[in-house]
C-alpha cells in the first residue's frame, strides 16, 4: 500500500476514540428531539436495575426511538466520512455469505447459548426483570426493531466493520484487533453485571472470528440477529 493510500485511513487511536465518543454523543440531539414530542413518548416507564449504577427509570418508546435514530445516523455518517477519504466500502466486509456458513455458525451459536445457560445456572445469574419488562413493553414492535434489527446491524457495522477495518491494518493484526474491539464492545453494555459481561466478551470474540474467517460482515450480523431474536423470544415466552 502506497503512502498516499495509507493516508486515507484513520489512525487506530482516532478510530477507537471516534467510535466511543460517537456512541455517547450521537444520541443527544435525538434525545432533545424526542423530548420535544410530548408526554406520549414517556408512557409506561420501567425501572431497571443497571447493576453498578443502581435503579434507573427507562422509557421504552423514547429510549428505543433515540437508539434507532442515533445508530442509523451514525452508520450513514461513517459511510459519508469513508466516501470523503476515498476508503473502499468493501474494506468493511462483504454483505453476502454462503448459506452453509450460516448453518454452521448457527450450530456453534446454539452450543455457545447452551454453555451460557449452564454458566448462568451454576453461578445463579439472572437477567434483571426490569430489562425484560423494558424489552416487552408496548409498543413491542419498536423494541423488536431496535433489538433484533437495528442493534445487530449497527453494532456489527461499527465494531466488526468500520473499527476492524481500521485496526486490522496496524501491528495488532486481525486477532489483536478483534480482542480489543470485543473488549470495547463489551464495555458499551455496561448495564449488565460483570459475570454477564464476561459472556458478552466471548460472544464478541465469536462474532469477530466469523468476520475474520469468512471476510463477511453479513454473517456476524445474521448470527448476532439470531442471538438477539432468541433472547427476545425467551423473554416473551417466560414473561
Amino acid at each position: 500500500m502506497s503512502e498516499n493510500e495509507k493516508s486515507r485511513y484513520f489512525s487506530s487511536w482516532w478510530a477507537l476514540l471516534f467510535t466511543l465518543l460517537s456512541l455517547q454523543l450521537f444520541p443527544f440531539p435525538f434525545a432533545v428531539l424526542i423530548n420535544s414530542l410530548g408526554d406520549w413518548v414517556f408512557q409506561n416507564p420501567v425501572t431497571v436495575d443497571m447493576s453498578y449504577f443502581g435503579q434507573v427509570s427507562m422509557h421504552p418508546i423514547a429510549d428505543n426511538l433515540i437508539s434507532i435514530l442515533s445508530m442509523t445516523t451514525l452508520i450513514f455518517f461513517i459511510l459519508w466520512r469513508m466516501k470523503i477519504r476515498k476508503i473502499p466500502f468493501s474494506d468493511i466486509g462483504t454483505i453476502d455469505f454462503n448459506p452453509r456458513d450460516l448453518y454452521f455458525s448457527t450450530l456453534i451459536l446454539a452450543i455457545f447459548i447452551a454453555l451460557e445457560e449452564i454458566y448462568m445456572l451454576i453461578l445463579d445469574i439472572e437477567i434483571p426483570q426490569g430489562f425484560i419488562e423494558f424489552m416487552l413493553s408496548d409498543p413491542i414492535l419498536l423494541s423488536l426493531i431496535s433489538v433484533v434489527i437495528i442493534a445487530p446491524i449497527a453494532e456489527e457495522f461499527i465494531f466488526r466493520g468500520f473499527l476492524y477495518s481500521q485496526l486490522s491494518r496496524t501491528k495488532l493484526g486481525p486477532w489483536g484487533s478483534i480482542s480489543i474491539i470485543s473488549l470495547f464492545w463489551t464495555i458499551i453494555h455496561f448495564q449488565y453485571e460483570i459475570k454477564i459481561l464476561f459472556v458478552l466478551f466471548f460472544f464478541g470474540l465469536f462474532l469477530g472470528y466469523l468476520r475474520i474467517a469468512y471476510k463477511s460482515l453479513g454473517l456476524p450480523i445474521m448470527v448476532h440477529a439470531i442471538n438477539n431474536t432468541f433472547a427476545f423470544s425467551m423473554a416473551f415466552y417466560f414473561s
